[in-house]
């Protein structure tokens, strides 16, 4: 798997040096037909045109041919690694007067295949360019293993920028803020499918979706709302059950401003060194209650740590913080982040993760999509989580019951498996994103809509990673790669293989190299 690489990075960007790579590559393109000749005689402005003036909302803008290697945009290099494609150029009305950009990719060398392309975040897409490292499925990722396939930015940007969804007068844009729930994608899928049925001139024998993180809340969404636009599914770290992502993301900052105690990083480092080293907690959700939870909590207090002991005040808010979100009368408004997930960045990982980092004035940092999540319920987009009080974050829980439409608590899958469809889950233990307990939960529920657990197992897989980040391989933990998750759910869908394992690793990116492989099973 391993492979000599020039690893000298491009300006923000490591695309060109992973596509191709063993972890994103699971299609031997080479021996796949050639379909220039019939893009060249078919993907022509004037049959996109006629096709899509059809599209409600839609406006067709054009198609470019891209020979292999050429394709750039302004500020990034070429995509050198890439084959010759078309690019079908799409305006999407997607509300409150907003135009996303939607763009269908036709490879010459086609695998007979559709791939929809998620986003993350409150971003229905997410930059190619910048995600070389992440497990995103991009739009190169896809033409590269020889999909056709189809995205569209929602007009909220794809740099997991969190600052849309208000007018100029504060008011939330509604009709927009759903368009990224699901409209816009399963828009998207349709339209995509249809440029691809009259481009190749044959129906797409398959279409697949990979989504991670708020990617993966897309995918669920896909499967329970349009059941019939993908045969096969892949969600990793799926923030569904958004509200409780939300409110659980938050919780730390909401505490330690309300309890006015600050608990310095270094003890937070300690507690979670104990607890990855007790076996008997590991990656059990926290529960202050069970007998190995308090064995661990009762030798906390006078630890010793660089920035002093833990003290009797530092436990107290520690445990609050680990115990979660409960209104005042002990109703969960979000499962939580216990000790033994890490909450900051690894020296050599990536920093996007971990709410345990501060501002330059000593206040917590928040995640900046759930604080934009909040913002829109609230109607305020100056909000500033730091200001609440308890009573004000449970107020803000209750409210959410105002928009019954973003509705992140669905998961009947059944009409996705009554047609024959796959669904993979993958979820990590040590995600300092979306609570492991809460991707748990909403499988647990998903199961109360099939007749058994091998009615379910036929449709649907939920994968355990012991110890994995959120979206990445080189967290703390092994984690499933792109191409082997592909691969698994591709020979599910197509030859009814359905994978009782799958494959995991924690990978050095800087030094091409894997520092733990294994397998993990599936357990529903």
């Amino acid at each position: 798997m391993k492979r000599k690489m020039n690893l000298v990075k491009e300006p923000d960007s490591s695309i060109n040096v992973w596509l191709g790579h063993p972890l994103y590559q699971w299609v031997d393109v080479a021996g796949l037909p050639d379909y220039s000749d019939r893009l060249r005689a078919q993907a022509t402005s004037d049959a996109m045109g006629r096709l899509l003036i059809h599209g409600p909302g839609l406006s067709f803008r054009g198609v470019t041919y891209y020979p292999a290697g050429q394709y750039t945009e302004p500020g990034k290099a070429p995509l050198t690694a890439l084959g010759p494609f078309w690019e079908v150029r799409i305006e999407q009305d997607v509300g409150d007067g907003h135009t996303a950009a939607f763009r269908v990719y036709l490879p010459a060398k086609w695998n007979g295949c559709f791939m929809g392309i998620a986003g993350g975040g409150t971003n229905n897409e997410i930059d190619w360019y910048t995600s070389g490292r992440f497990n995103v499925l991009s739009w190169p990722v896809a033409l590269a293993n020889g999909y056709a396939c189809a995205a569209s930015d929602n007009d909220s940007g794809t740099r997991l920028n969190c600052d849309w969804g208000f007018k100029a007068d504060g008011t939330p844009e509604w009709h927009h803020i759903e368009s990224w729930i699901g409209r816009a994608l399963h828009e998207t899928t349709v339209w995509g499918k249809a440029v691809t049925t009259l481009a190749y001139g044959e129906a797409p024998k398959k279409s697949y979706l990979q989504g991670t993180s708020g990617g993966g809340r897309q995918v669920l969404t896909e499967g329970v709302c349009y059941p019939a636009d993908y045969d096969g599914l892949w969600a990793d770290a799926p923030a569904i059950y958004q509200w409780d992502v939300v409110f659980a993301s938050l919780w730390p900052v909401v505490v330690e401003e309300n309890e006015h105690h600050v608990v310095p990083l270094e003890k937070y480092q300690a507690a979670y060194a104990l607890a990855r080293a007790d076996q008997a907690i590991g990656e059990r959700p926290f529960d202050e209650d069970d007998p190995d939870f308090k064995a661990y909590l009762n030798g906390l207090v006078g630890v010793a740590t660089t920035a002093g002991p833990i003290t009797q005040r530092d436990f107290e808010v520690m445990v609050k913080t680990w115990r979660g979100p409960f209104t005042r009368d002990g109703r969960r408004m979000g499962h939580s982040f216990g000790p033994a997930i890490r909450q900051w960045p690894l020296p050599f990982g990536n920093p996007l993760y971990g709410y345990f980092r501060r501002r330059p004035d000593g206040r917590l940092l928040v995640m900046p999509i759930a604080e934009q999540i909040l913002r829109w319920l609230a109607a305020d987009p100056k909000m500033d989580i730091h200001d609440l009080s308890y009573d004000d974050f449970e107020a803000l829980w209750v409210r959410r019951q105002e928009h019954p439409e973003w509705d992140f608590d669905r998961s009947d899958l059944s009409a996705f498996a009554a047609r024959g469809g796959k669904l993979i889950i993958t979820q990590g233990t040590g995600d300092p994103v979306v609570p492991f307990v809460n991707t748990f939960a909403y499988v647990e529920d998903m199961a109360k809509h099939f007749e058994s657990a091998d009615a379910m197992a036929d449709a649907c897989r939920l994968y355990r990673m012991p110890y994995a980040g959120h979206s990445i391989l080189d967290w703390s933990g092994p984690a499933v790669s792109l191409a082997d998750g592909m691969a698994a759910l591709t020979d599910w869908v197509e030859k009814g293989e359905a994978p009782d394992t799958l494959p995991i690793q924690r990978y050095d990116f800087d030094h091409d190299m894997a520092l733990i492989t294994g397998t993990t099973n599936y357990k529903n």
